[in-house]
């Protein structure tokens, strides 16, 4: 491998054959990821107006799908609301007669 680097390296026209290649490559490889690019924006914006299309109001829709999950969470974390608010009431209170001292 050291011996085809040093070929390569000591014979100008074999560095320009090889940048070429390598340029070529390079350009190769970027149209690739650019039309790789193009494909996923044209899924994502077709699923976007798939979903548009087809809903009649889709934020209405996402939004009755949440409010019940956001509802047990709420009920679920009740008391964690609770204890929080009553530790940061009762922090208040002790920086505040500390400040009155």
């Amino acid at each position: 491998m050291q011996d085809i680097l040093d070929l390569l390296l000591s014979n100008k026209l074999y560095m320009g054959v090889a940048a070429f290649v390598g340029i070529g490559l390079l350009i190769f490889l970027m149209k690739k990821v650019f039309k790789l690019f193009m494909i996923l924006m044209f899924v994502v914006l077709a699923y976007g107006v798939f979903i548009y299309v087809t809903e009649d109001d889709p934020l209405g829709t996402i939004k009755d799908q949440l409010s019940p999950a956001m509802d047990k969470l709420d009920d679920a974390t009740q008391d964690l609301q609770q204890e929080a608010l009553d530790k940061v009431i009762e922090e208040v209170d002790k920086k505040l007669k500390k400040a009155g001292n």
